[in-house]
Protein backbone atom coordinates (compact mmCIF):
# COMPACT_ATOMS: atom_id res chain seq x y z
CA UNK A 1 0.00 0.00 0.00
CA UNK A 2 2.51 2.36 1.12
CA UNK A 3 4.72 1.47 -2.35
CA UNK A 4 0.96 3.01 -4.20
CA UNK A 5 0.77 5.85 -2.45
CA UNK A 6 4.95 6.93 -3.44
CA UNK A 7 3.94 6.10 -6.90
CA UNK A 8 0.81 8.62 -6.72
CA UNK A 9 3.22 11.27 -5.01
CA UNK A 10 6.32 10.40 -7.69
CA UNK A 11 3.78 10.63 -10.07
CA UNK A 12 2.09 14.20 -9.20
CA UNK A 13 6.00 15.09 -8.40
CA UNK A 14 6.47 14.62 -11.85
CA UNK A 15 3.81 16.56 -13.17
CA UNK A 16 4.30 19.19 -10.85
CA UNK A 17 8.04 19.51 -12.44
CA UNK A 18 6.83 19.56 -15.59
CA UNK A 19 4.61 21.99 -15.56
CA UNK A 20 7.04 24.26 -13.80
CA UNK A 21 9.67 23.56 -15.56
CA UNK A 22 11.61 22.66 -12.91
CA UNK A 23 13.85 20.49 -14.78
CA UNK A 24 17.45 21.84 -12.81
CA UNK A 25 15.34 20.47 -10.16
CA UNK A 26 14.42 17.81 -11.29
CA UNK A 27 17.75 16.25 -12.43
CA UNK A 28 19.20 16.87 -8.85
CA UNK A 29 16.65 15.01 -6.84
CA UNK A 30 17.25 11.15 -6.13
CA UNK A 31 14.10 8.82 -7.36
CA UNK A 32 14.24 7.95 -3.48
CA UNK A 33 12.91 11.28 -2.58
CA UNK A 34 10.88 12.28 -5.02
CA UNK A 35 7.63 11.22 -3.52
CA UNK A 36 8.84 12.66 -0.21
CA UNK A 37 9.55 16.00 -1.80
CA UNK A 38 6.43 16.43 -3.30
CA UNK A 39 4.74 15.79 -0.01
CA UNK A 40 6.53 18.74 1.27
CA UNK A 41 6.23 21.03 -1.13
CA UNK A 42 2.60 20.91 -0.95
CA UNK A 43 2.49 21.20 2.57
CA UNK A 44 4.45 24.37 2.20
CA UNK A 45 2.36 25.60 -0.64
CA UNK A 46 -0.66 24.82 1.82
CA UNK A 47 0.40 26.43 4.38
CA UNK A 48 1.41 29.69 2.71
CA UNK A 49 -2.09 30.14 1.02
CA UNK A 50 -3.80 29.51 4.20
CA UNK A 51 -1.46 32.24 5.96
CA UNK A 52 -1.86 35.01 3.07
CA UNK A 53 -6.14 33.95 3.71
CA UNK A 54 -5.59 34.53 6.93
CA UNK A 55 -4.23 37.89 6.72
CA UNK A 56 -6.63 39.10 3.90
CA UNK A 57 -9.38 37.96 6.20
CA UNK A 58 -7.75 39.92 9.03
CA UNK A 59 -7.06 42.76 7.58
CA UNK A 60 -10.74 42.83 6.04
CA UNK A 61 -11.94 42.26 9.60
CA UNK A 62 -9.57 45.15 10.71
CA UNK A 63 -10.70 47.70 7.92
CA UNK A 64 -14.51 46.52 9.24
CA UNK A 65 -13.88 47.72 12.64
CA UNK A 66 -12.56 50.80 11.52
CA UNK A 67 -15.07 51.53 9.57
CA UNK A 68 -18.08 51.13 12.38
CA UNK A 69 -15.51 53.41 14.46
CA UNK A 70 -15.53 56.37 11.68
CA UNK A 71 -19.22 57.64 12.35
CA UNK A 72 -19.95 60.68 10.51
CA UNK A 73 -21.01 64.08 12.93
CA UNK A 74 -23.84 65.56 11.47
CA UNK A 75 -24.59 68.93 11.59
CA UNK A 76 -27.56 70.74 10.78
CA UNK A 77 -26.92 74.74 10.47
CA UNK A 78 -29.32 76.84 12.08
CA UNK A 79 -31.77 78.29 9.33
CA UNK A 80 -33.75 81.70 9.42
CA UNK A 81 -36.71 81.77 9.94
CA UNK A 82 -37.27 85.72 10.01
CA UNK A 83 -35.25 88.81 9.71
CA UNK A 84 -35.54 92.22 9.55
CA UNK A 85 -33.17 95.56 9.48
CA UNK A 86 -33.64 98.93 9.93
CA UNK A 87 -31.38 102.15 10.37
CA UNK A 88 -30.91 104.44 12.63
CA UNK A 89 -29.08 107.63 12.37
CA UNK A 90 -27.16 105.94 9.75
CA UNK A 91 -26.77 102.76 11.60
CA UNK A 92 -27.87 99.57 10.32
CA UNK A 93 -29.42 96.94 12.82
CA UNK A 94 -30.68 93.67 12.24
CA UNK A 95 -33.23 90.91 14.04
CA UNK A 96 -32.87 87.77 13.11
CA UNK A 97 -35.25 84.78 14.17
CA UNK A 98 -33.37 81.37 13.57
CA UNK A 99 -35.35 77.70 13.59
CA UNK A 100 -33.99 76.88 17.31
CA UNK A 101 -36.24 80.01 18.36
CA UNK A 102 -33.26 82.06 19.17
CA UNK A 103 -33.98 85.87 18.74
CA UNK A 104 -30.88 88.38 18.79
CA UNK A 105 -30.40 92.16 17.30
CA UNK A 106 -27.05 92.73 16.23
CA UNK A 107 -25.43 96.50 15.18
CA UNK A 108 -23.81 97.29 11.88
CA UNK A 109 -20.44 96.04 13.81
CA UNK A 110 -21.35 92.73 13.96
CA UNK A 111 -22.02 93.21 18.02
CA UNK A 112 -25.19 91.40 19.50
CA UNK A 113 -27.20 93.94 21.29
CA UNK A 114 -30.69 91.68 22.49
CA UNK A 115 -31.21 88.11 22.26
CA UNK A 116 -33.66 86.15 24.01
CA UNK A 117 -34.51 81.95 23.35
CA UNK A 118 -37.71 82.89 21.99
CA UNK A 119 -39.98 82.53 18.67
CA UNK A 120 -41.29 85.53 16.82
CA UNK A 121 -43.15 85.48 13.83
CA UNK A 122 -42.76 89.46 12.98
CA UNK A 123 -40.76 91.73 14.14
CA UNK A 124 -41.08 95.26 13.06
CA UNK A 125 -38.87 99.09 12.90
CA UNK A 126 -41.58 101.54 14.11
CA UNK A 127 -41.25 104.99 16.43
CA UNK A 128 -43.63 103.20 19.37
CA UNK A 129 -42.49 106.11 21.95
CA UNK A 130 -43.01 108.93 19.52
CA UNK A 131 -39.31 110.34 19.89
CA UNK A 132 -38.31 109.74 16.58
CA UNK A 133 -36.38 107.27 16.50
CA UNK A 134 -37.22 103.91 15.55
CA UNK A 135 -37.83 100.56 18.17
CA UNK A 136 -38.19 97.33 17.78
CA UNK A 137 -42.00 95.65 18.56
CA UNK A 138 -40.88 91.76 19.03
CA UNK A 139 -44.57 90.07 18.34
CA UNK A 140 -45.34 86.73 19.25
CA UNK A 141 -48.07 84.07 18.49
CA UNK A 142 -50.12 83.42 21.41
CA UNK A 143 -53.61 82.39 22.50
CA UNK A 144 -53.87 86.23 23.46
CA UNK A 145 -54.12 89.02 20.64
CA UNK A 146 -51.75 91.54 20.91
CA UNK A 147 -48.91 90.06 23.12
CA UNK A 148 -45.68 91.93 22.77
CA UNK A 149 -42.16 93.10 23.17
CA UNK A 150 -40.45 96.58 23.01
CA UNK A 151 -37.32 97.44 22.50
CA UNK A 152 -36.70 101.14 22.90
CA UNK A 153 -33.53 102.95 20.79
CA UNK A 154 -31.41 104.41 23.67
CA UNK A 155 -29.95 107.57 21.30
CA UNK A 156 -27.26 108.51 24.42
CA UNK A 157 -25.56 105.19 23.87
CA UNK A 158 -26.64 104.16 20.27
CA UNK A 159 -28.42 100.76 21.11
CA UNK A 160 -31.78 99.06 22.69
CA UNK A 161 -33.25 98.74 25.67
CA UNK A 162 -36.12 96.05 26.44
CA UNK A 163 -39.27 97.55 27.93
CA UNK A 164 -39.27 94.73 30.87
CA UNK A 165 -43.19 94.07 31.33
CA UNK A 166 -44.84 95.10 28.10
CA UNK A 167 -46.67 91.78 27.67
CA UNK A 168 -48.40 92.87 30.70
CA UNK A 169 -50.51 95.34 28.39
CA UNK A 170 -51.43 93.36 25.16
CA UNK A 171 -52.32 95.15 22.18
CA UNK A 172 -50.70 98.45 23.42
CA UNK A 173 -51.93 101.96 21.28
CA UNK A 174 -50.15 105.15 21.86
CA UNK A 175 -52.60 107.98 23.10
CA UNK A 176 -51.97 110.85 20.05
CA UNK A 177 -48.48 112.61 20.75
CA UNK A 178 -48.60 111.48 23.93
CA UNK A 179 -46.16 109.19 26.17
CA UNK A 180 -49.50 107.70 27.40
CA UNK A 181 -50.79 104.11 26.35
CA UNK A 182 -53.69 101.73 26.52
CA UNK A 183 -54.22 97.82 25.77
CA UNK A 184 -56.76 95.59 25.56
CA UNK A 185 -57.52 91.74 26.93
CA UNK A 186 -59.75 89.56 27.12
CA UNK A 187 -61.14 88.44 31.12
CA UNK A 188 -62.92 85.66 30.59
CA UNK A 189 -66.91 84.38 29.85
CA UNK A 190 -66.08 84.00 25.94
CA UNK A 191 -64.52 87.76 25.91
CA UNK A 192 -67.53 89.11 27.22
CA UNK A 193 -65.57 90.32 30.28
CA UNK A 194 -62.77 92.32 29.15
CA UNK A 195 -60.54 94.95 31.10
CA UNK A 196 -58.45 98.17 29.10
CA UNK A 197 -55.51 98.99 30.92
CA UNK A 198 -54.21 102.98 30.86
CA UNK A 199 -50.07 103.26 31.45
CA UNK A 200 -47.12 105.00 30.39
CA UNK A 201 -43.15 104.37 29.74
CA UNK A 202 -40.66 104.96 32.53
CA UNK A 203 -37.02 103.90 32.68
CA UNK A 204 -38.02 101.04 30.59
CA UNK A 205 -40.74 99.91 33.45
CA UNK A 206 -44.15 100.22 32.39
CA UNK A 207 -46.54 102.27 35.48
CA UNK A 208 -50.12 101.45 35.23
CA UNK A 209 -52.41 104.81 36.25
CA UNK A 210 -56.29 103.47 35.06
CA UNK A 211 -58.17 101.22 34.13
CA UNK A 212 -61.76 100.12 32.20
CA UNK A 213 -63.39 96.88 33.04
CA UNK A 214 -66.33 95.88 31.05
CA UNK A 215 -68.90 93.16 32.51
CA UNK A 216 -71.15 91.71 30.11
CA UNK A 217 -71.56 88.07 31.11
CA UNK A 218 -74.71 88.26 33.76
CA UNK A 219 -72.18 87.16 37.12
CA UNK A 220 -73.74 86.95 40.10
CA UNK A 221 -70.56 88.32 41.71
CA UNK A 222 -70.36 91.66 39.78
CA UNK A 223 -72.96 93.09 38.17
CA UNK A 224 -73.20 93.87 34.16
CA UNK A 225 -71.52 97.14 33.56
CA UNK A 226 -68.15 99.34 32.84
CA UNK A 227 -66.29 100.07 35.81
CA UNK A 228 -63.54 102.69 35.13
CA UNK A 229 -60.72 102.99 38.16
CA UNK A 230 -57.83 104.68 39.14
CA UNK A 231 -54.49 103.12 39.83
CA UNK A 232 -51.39 104.58 42.31
CA UNK A 233 -49.23 101.72 42.88
CA UNK A 234 -51.45 98.82 44.78
CA UNK A 235 -54.88 101.24 45.53
CA UNK A 236 -57.46 101.45 43.20
CA UNK A 237 -60.60 103.44 43.41
CA UNK A 238 -63.53 103.70 41.28
CA UNK A 239 -63.70 107.22 38.92
CA UNK A 240 -66.47 106.05 37.20
CA UNK A 241 -69.38 103.41 36.17
CA UNK A 242 -71.67 102.99 33.13
CA UNK A 243 -74.09 101.00 31.85
CA UNK A 244 -72.57 98.56 29.70
CA UNK A 245 -74.96 99.19 26.37
CA UNK A 246 -72.60 101.68 26.11
CA UNK A 247 -70.29 100.13 24.12
CA UNK A 248 -73.51 99.36 21.19
CA UNK A 249 -73.45 103.16 20.74
CA UNK A 250 -69.87 102.45 18.88
CA UNK A 251 -69.60 101.40 15.89
CA UNK A 252 -66.93 99.74 16.40
CA UNK A 253 -68.51 98.35 19.49
CA UNK A 254 -65.92 98.18 22.82
CA UNK A 255 -63.12 98.60 21.06
CA UNK A 256 -64.72 102.30 19.77
CA UNK A 257 -65.61 103.03 23.06
CA UNK A 258 -62.31 102.19 24.87
CA UNK A 259 -60.53 104.50 22.02
CA UNK A 260 -62.65 107.26 22.30
CA UNK A 261 -63.05 107.07 26.57
CA UNK A 262 -58.98 107.40 26.86
CA UNK A 263 -58.00 109.69 24.11
CA UNK A 264 -60.85 112.23 25.72
CA UNK A 265 -60.26 111.39 29.56
CA UNK A 266 -56.62 109.80 29.79
CA UNK A 267 -55.46 113.45 31.33
CA UNK A 268 -57.76 113.15 34.23
CA UNK A 269 -55.91 109.93 35.55
CA UNK A 270 -52.54 111.54 36.07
Amino acid sequence: MMERITENYERLYLNFIKTSKLIVIEKRIRPGFAGVFSFLLMLILFGSCKQKNDQHQSNSERKKVMFKQAKPVEIKPHSILNSTTGYVEGRRFVMTCNSEYHLFLLNHKGDTLYQDSVYSPNQKFVDFNGDCYKDILIEYMTNVPGIADVLLYDKAQNTYKKVSDLQAFPAAERIGNSGYYYSYHRSGCADKNWDSDLFYIKNYKTVKIGNISGNECGDTDVKDGIYISKIRGEKQTQFAKLPINTIRQYKDYKWGFIKQYWHKNYKRFL
